[in-house]
């Protein structure tokens, strides 16, 4: 892994999504279930879980996927819930990654950046400053090739709003490009952020700022 790449897992990794007790309560259920041999009963209660954003029920749900326990073996699925966890920021998540390398091709990466950007859009219509960070690390890592002016647009977005590494981020990305795709990327990230805005982003002054 190059320093860039590193720096961008180190900034969601060092600001990983917290857990509510009554998820911790959650998790702890899961994790007897699956100990007594309830292995679907667990798979189901890491899902909801895991759609709610909990980064160890992400990464302990693709576990499952990957060993086919309570649900039926998918690497396609085993790497969504890895990446997703990766995103939240679980440290143990890119080695799981690694471990499915050799079925990770060009086109499953495709797919793989696809759905998760359409699981982070909820998110970032909300005006969710960290699902733009962690859409930027789609672009950045997940694709085949990384969309670097892509990945700064989201970056920018993410440090206008005061996300903890995203400035850093952005500076990093920037340093990756000429001048003439810097001043591209922010032009579109103003127009992404007035996309938002109009569809009704609620709370953010920003907007007001701006437009």
């Amino acid at each position: 892994m190059n320093g860039f790449h590193l720096a961008l897992v180190l900034f969601l990794a060092g600001f990983a999504v917290s857990a509510y007790a009554g998820e911790e309560d959650a998790l702890s259920h899961a994790a007897t279930a699956l100990r007594d041999g309830r292995a679907a009963e667990a798979a189901a209660l890491y899902q909801d879980l895991a759609e709610g954003g909990d980064g160890p029920a992400q990464y302990n749900l693709a576990l499952l996927y990957l060993t086919g326990r309570g649900v039926p073996q998918s690497h396609r699925d085993a790497l969504f819930w890895a990446w997703r966890a990766r995103l939240s920021g679980v440290d143990k998540a890119p080695a799981l990654i690694a471990r499915m390398a050799e079925v990770t091709t060009d086109d499953l990466r495709k797919e793989l950046a696809d759905r998760l950007v359409a699981a982070l859009q909820p998110r970032i219509d909300a005006g969710e400053g960290r699902a733009m960070l962690e859409l930027s690390a789609v672009y950045l890592e997940v694709l085949p090739e990384a969309d670097l002016t892509k990945g700064l647009v989201w970056q920018a977005l993410a440090a206008a709003l005061d996300v903890p590494g995203a400035a850093e981020a952005r500076d990093i990305t920037g340093a990756r490009l000429p001048a003439e795709d810097r001043l591209t990327a922010e032009a579109e990230a103003v127009k992404a952020l007035s996309d938002l805005c109009a569809k009704g982003l609620q709370g953010q002054t920003i907007c007001e700022v701006m437009f």
